[in-house]
C-alpha cells in the first residue's frame, strides 16, 4: 500500500544492504509517527529520504553515471513522483467514494469488519482535509486527470526511448516514480487512474522493467 515503502524496498535491494521486512498496522511510536522506518546498528533510519541518505553514507550511488545536471534531473524527478503523483495517489484512494471501501478493507483488515467504518472514517476525513487545504480535492475529476497527464505523458515520451528515465541504467528516478506509478495501477480496477495506466503499454512495460531489475523478496 505505501510506495514510499517499496522505494525504500528497491533501494535496499540495489544497495546489496542484508535486510528483511518487517510490517506494521499503526506506525505511532515510530519517528515522525509513519513508515517506512529502517532498523540499523546506527538506530533507526525514519523516511525514505532518510534511509537513502543512510544507504548512501554506507556506499551505495543510486545516481551512478550522472553528471551533475542529470543529478539535478534525477532529484527532480523524485520530487514530482511523492509531492503531485503522491497527491493524485492519496485523492484516488481516500477521497473517491467507489476506490474508498477496497481500500479501507485493505488498510484496515486487521480491525473487525462491524467496526471498520467507525474506525477509518476520523483518518479518512484528516486525509480529506489536507486534499482540501492542499487544493488538489477542489478540483474536477476532468481537471485532475489533465494535470495527471501532464506528468504521465513525459514519463512515457522518456520510457518509450531508453530503459529507463535517465537511460541505460535505473536510477534514483525510477526508485521513486516506479512505486507511485504501479501503486496507482493497483490500487483498483475500478478508478479511473487505474484504468488510465492499465491500458498504457509504455508505462506497463515501463514499470515491468524497473521490477524484474530489481525484483523484491
Amino acid at each position: 500500500m505505501s510506495p514510499f515503502c517499496i522505494k525504500s524496498a528497491l533501494m535496499l535491494e540495489l544497495s546489496g544492504q542484508p535486510w528483511q521486512r518487517s510490517d506494521m498496522l499503526d506506525p505511532t511510536e515510530m519517528p515522525h509517527r509513519k513508515l517506512p522506518v529502517l532498523a540499523t546498528p546506527d538506530g533507526q533510519i525514519a523516511d525514505s529520504d532518510g534511509i537513502r541518505d543512510w544507504l548512501e553514507e554506507q556506499g551505495a550511488d543510486f545516481d551512478a553515471g550522472l553528471n551533475t545536471a542529470e543529478r539535478a534531473h534525477a532529484r527532480a524527478w523524485v520530487r514530482l513522483a511523492e509531492y503531485h503523483l503522491g497527491l493524485h495517489l492519496l485523492q484516488m484512494r481516500w477521497n473517491d467514494d467507489t476506490v474508498w471501501p477496497e481500500v479501507r478493507d485493505q488498510i484496515f483488515q486487521p480491525v473487525p469488519e462491524p467496526m471498520r467504518e467507525e474506525i477509518s472514517a476520523p483518518v479518512r476525513k484528516e486525509i480529506q482535509n489536507g486534499l482540501q487545504w492542499q487544493g488538489l480535492a477542489r478540483y474536477s475529476e476532468a481537471e485532475r486527470m489533465h494535470r495527471l497527464e501532464q506528468d504521465l505523458e513525459p514519463i512515457a515520451a522518456l520510457a518509450a526511448d531508453s530503459p529507463f528515465l535517465m537511460g541505460e541504467q535505473i536510477t534514483s528516478a525510477d526508485l521513486s516514480v516506479a512505486p507511485f506509478l504501479a501503486s496507482m495501477l493497483y490500487t483498483s480496477e475500478t478508478s479511473v487512474v487505474s484504468k488510465r495506466l492499465r491500458d498504457d503499454k509504455v508505462l506497463c512495460a515501463y514499470l515491468s522493467r524497473v521490477f524484474e531489475t530489481v525484483p523484491l523478496p
